[in-house]
């Protein structure tokens, strides 16, 4: 069973083309390709990102707010009505995320997800979690959330040899649409990030081991408060001779 419940860091930065290629070929002795990519770790993933009208979870990133919060439906590579998402919440406290999910089938989902009142039943949805599905609905319903945003991109997804607990993930053709909410349709949307430019992410429990600290040190990665969905929002078109982009 995949699992539901994340307490982690995730450290994220921005690199150009020629950074990841020769990173790649540094990191590559100490990770294995996750095993739900192709050969070369590769897999699309697609997002809806729900908010307020008035964009409440954007604007929590925005105002550098120690908690904040994000409601997304996620599927992996080509979504089918009859196949199974994850509803996912995700909050983050100063620097720890915190990610709970739970496995639904995408039709499901939407009728979900569409709901004004809270639900009377939460086993009318057959989900792999029903308390993490009553914390959605709760969530939902105080919020008032609508659908805000298509998110998707490629990811080429590793783990670390020694600690499979420790992901480290490459994203690219970063693609938004504010249309068509309908994952199943397909991934296309707008490039909002220049196609050369991937972001990193480490995700971990504990501390950067030494010999990954080194080699992020030596190619001069830094980290950046980088968030996915509200750089989709701002419309940022990211290019690689901005500031702390290497």
């Amino acid at each position: 069973m995949a699992r539901e419940v994340f307490n982690r860091y995730e450290l994220k930065y921005l690199i150009n083309d020629d950074v990841y290629r020769d990173l790649l070929t540094a990191l590559r002795p100490y990770l294995s390709i996750d095993a739900h990519g192709d050969q070369e770790g590769y897999y699309t993933i697609s997002n809806i990102y729900y908010d307020t009208e008035d964009n409440l979870f954007h604007q929590e990133k925005m105002l550098g707010q120690s908690f904040r919060q994000k409601l997304r439906l996620r599927t992996y590579n080509r979504a089918n009505l009859n196949e199974q998402a994850f509803l996912e919440i995700k909050q983050k406290h100063d620097k720890v995320v915190n990610k709970r999910r739970t496995l639904i089938k995408l039709k499901d989902a939407y009728r979900f997800l569409s709901q004004k009142e809270p639900i009377q039943n939460p086993f009318s949805f057959e989900v792999s979690n029903q308390q993490i599905l009553k914390e959605i609905d709760f969530l939902k319903n105080f919020y008032q959330l609508v659908p805000k945003m298509v998110l998707c991109y490629e990811r080429q997804a590793f783990q670390v040899i020694e600690d499979p607990s420790i992901r480290i993930t490459f994203d690219k053709n970063l693609r938004k649409r504010e249309y068509n909410f309908r994952l199943e349709k397909g991934s296309h949307g707008d490039l909002f990030m220049d196609p050369n430019t991937f972001v990193l992410e480490v995700k971990l429990s504990e501390r950067v081991p030494l010999w990954l600290a080194r080699i992020l040190s030596n190619f001069s990665c830094s980290m950046q408060g980088f968030s996915k969905y509200s750089n989709s929002q701002n419309n940022v078109e990211v290019m690689l001779n901005q500031k702390n982009i290497i």
